[in-house]
């Protein structure tokens, strides 16, 4: 048996792709000698190093080509439209974030803010891209706020109680924002007359449509489409995280190229407070 493997074997070893084993070779994070041209792997340390990382190894597997975290109409339609191939499981920023981190995907859809900042996603994202190979993308600011029912007599946050309203799941970014601006009004979310849970922005704003209920914290885009009465409360930041080795993959990158086309200037148009205009901006990169 030869002292030294080559790239295949490594990769064979440790289940990983040919291209993830030339980006740990060089970040020097995996022992590796250079001859003639072609990098060798001297067998005995890559087997040490193996049994150093342990249970760390896991952080150098590949990660599965989903789209995790918040719901957002637009980016929807964009990932079915573009063709991309990545398939999605949407329950909200918080849970994306975890999975993420857990590497159960490749991008993660959030829109957090940092109450004394208002620095939208940052504050969650910092500490962990300063140890994450990932990047922060920005994709749209979006109106938010009260979408209402017409004669609901609903015309600010004080109003609700007593009102039938659209919640949104645990760890939504939706649901937080929405408790952190009842509390401004002295309204406690647990005294509310919730009907109902809504898993996404468009669940939300059709069982107002329907009836359902008064009012749900929504975007502006449904209240203009449906005809329903809005009250804004922000503009929020939605952006992407993605893992810097997908980032450079077809699935990526067939997505964003998309967003730079006619149709989906066209599209965005029928969205009502939506500003695409840095759409593509990375607002934070993560270690190298």
């Amino acid at each position: 048996m030869s002292e030294f493997l080559t790239t295949k074997e490594v990769a064979d070893l440790l289940r990983l792709k040919e291209r993830k084993v030339y980006d740990l070779a060089s970040r020097g994070e995996i022992p590796c000698v250079k001859a003639t041209g072609k990098l060798l792997f001297p067998q005995a340390e890559i087997h040490q190093w193996i049994q150093h990382k342990g249970g760390s190894l896991a952080e150098s597997s590949e990660r599965p080509s989903v789209i995790l975290g918040s719901h957002d109409p637009v980016f929807e339609w964009a990932i079915s439209a573009s063709d991309c191939g990545l398939p999605t499981s949407l329950n909200g920023s918080m849970d994306g974030f975890d999975r993420f981190r857990n590497r159960e995907g490749i991008v993660c859809g959030i829109h957090l803010d940092n109450v004394e900042s208002k620095g939208w996603n940052t504050e969650l994202t910092s500490p962990y891209l300063q140890q994450s190979p990932s990047v922060l993308v920005h994709w749209a600011k979006r109106d938010r706020g009260l979408i209402i029912r017409p004669g609901a007599g609903i015309n600010q946050i004080s109003d609700l109680p007593g009102k039938r309203l659209i919640a949104r799941q645990p760890g939504a970014a939706a649901q937080l924002l929405f408790e952190r601006h009842l509390a401004k009004h002295g309204v406690t979310f647990s005294t509310l007359n919730c009907v109902r849970v809504a898993r996404s922005e468009t669940e939300a704003a059709l069982s107002v449509v329907e009836g359902e209920a008064d009012a749900a914290f929504g975007l502006r885009c449904f209240a203009d489409r449906y005809r329903l009465e809005f009250v804004p409360v922000c503009i929020e930041y939605f952006d992407l995280l993605i893992d810097r080795f997908a980032y450079f993959e077809s699935g990526i990158q067939t997505l964003l190229k998309f967003t730079q086309t006619l149709g989906f200037s066209e599209e965005i148009q029928r969205y009502a407070g939506y500003d695409t205009s840095d759409l593509g901006q990375v607002r934070l990169n993560g270690c190298v």
